[in-house]
C-alpha cells in the first residue's frame, strides 16, 4: 500500500486550482496547443468516455469503480480518475469524428453474432461520444472477453480509446481533486482489531446495503486522503475501520471526476 504525504498533494491541489476549474489537472496548455483562456463546456459534460458496468467484482469494487477514459470538450483527458493529459484540439477533433463514425448507426446495445460464446459474469462495456451533431452511446456486453463476436467499428472504437488510455498513463500526471468518493463495504473481522474511525472523515451512512458511499469535499475529503489508505490500483485488501454506529467497514476511497 502506498502512501502520499500530505504536502505533496496540497501543492498539486493549489496547482489545479489556479487553473480556474478545481479538478482540471495541471499540464501545460501552449504545448497543446490551447488557448488558456479557453471557455470550459458550460454543462461540463463528457464529449467521450469509455467505462465498464456490472461483471464479476466484490460490490465495493463496482461502487468504487471509476470511468476507464472520460474525455472533456477542453482537451482534457482523464484514466481512471488516475492519470490525465491535456490533448492537443486536433488530436481530440480527431478522436471525436473517429468516435462518431465507429458508433454511428450502432444500436443503444449491441447484440452479438450468432453462436458467439456466452461469457457469465463479464462486464458490459459502454462507449460513448458527444459532437455537435449529438450524443452515441453503446452498451456492449462482454465486448473485452469475446473477441470478433461484434461489429468491427465497435472494437475500433474501444481501440480507440484503449491507445488513448495507454498514452495518457505514459505520458500524462497524476489527477488530484479537493473532492472524493468515500466507499465503504460492512465486513466480519477474521482475527486482528480494526482501527478507530479517522478523524474528521464523515462516516458513510448506512442505506440497507452492505455497501456505503459518500461524496466529500474540503477539510473532509483531505482527512479522508490522509487517513485512508487509497487502493489505486482496485485490487481490493482495504484497510478496516470500526466506524462510530459500532460496524465494521472495510474502506477506500477515489478521486471525483469534473462532472461527478
Amino acid at each position: 500500500m502506498r502512501y502520499r504525504p500530505l504536502a505533496l498533494i496540497l501543492a498539486a491541489l493549489l496547482v489545479t486550482t489556479s487553473c480556474g476549474r478545481t479538478d482540471t489537472p495541471t499540464a501545460s496548455a501552449s504545448a497543446a496547443g490551447w488557448n488558456s483562456a479557453l471557455p470550459v463546456a458550460t454543462d461540463k459534460g463528457p464529449v467521450a468516455m469509455w467505462r465498464l458496468e456490472g461483471g464479476f467484482l466484490p460490490p465495493g469494487l463496482l461502487a468504487i469503480r471509476p470511468p476507464r477514459v472520460v474525455v472533456y470538450a477542453d482537451g482534457w483527458a482523464i484514466v481512471d480518475a488516475a492519470r490525465t493529459l491535456r490533448l492537443a484540439k486536433a488530436d481530440l477533433n480527431k478522436l471525436l469524428a473517429a468516435l462518431d463514425r465507429d458508433l454511428s448507426g450502432q444500436p443503444a446495445t449491441a447484440t452479438p453474432r450468432p453462436g458467439a460464446p456466452v461469457v457469465m459474469d463479464a462486464p458490459t462495456t459502454v462507449l460513448g461520444v458527444r459532437t455537435a451533431g449529438g450524443k452515441r452511446e453503446v452498451r456492449i456486453p462482454a465486448l473485452d472477453e469475446t473477441r470478433g463476436s461484434y461489429a468491427k467499428a465497435l472494437y475500433d472504437a474501444r481501440d480507440r480509446f484503449g491507445r488513448l488510455a495507454r498514452r495518457i498513463t505514459g505520458k500524462g500526471q497524476n489527477y488530484v481533486s479537493r473532492r472524493v468518493r468515500l466507499v465503504a463495504e460492512q465486513t466480519t473481522l477474521r482475527g486482528g482489531k480494526a482501527r478507530p474511525w479517522p478523524r474528521g472523515v464523515p462516516e458513510p451512512r448506512a442505506a440497507g446495503s452492505p455497501v456505503r458511499t459518500r461524496d466529500l469535499s474540503g477539510k473532509a475529503a483531505m482527512a479522508a486522503i490522509r487517513l485512508i489508505p487509497r487502493d489505486a490500483d482496485q485490487r481490493g485488501g482495504w484497510r478496516v475501520f470500526r466506524a462510530r454506529s459500532g460496524a465494521s467497514l472495510a474502506v477506500s476511497w477515489r478521486y471525483l471526476l469534473p462532472d461527478e
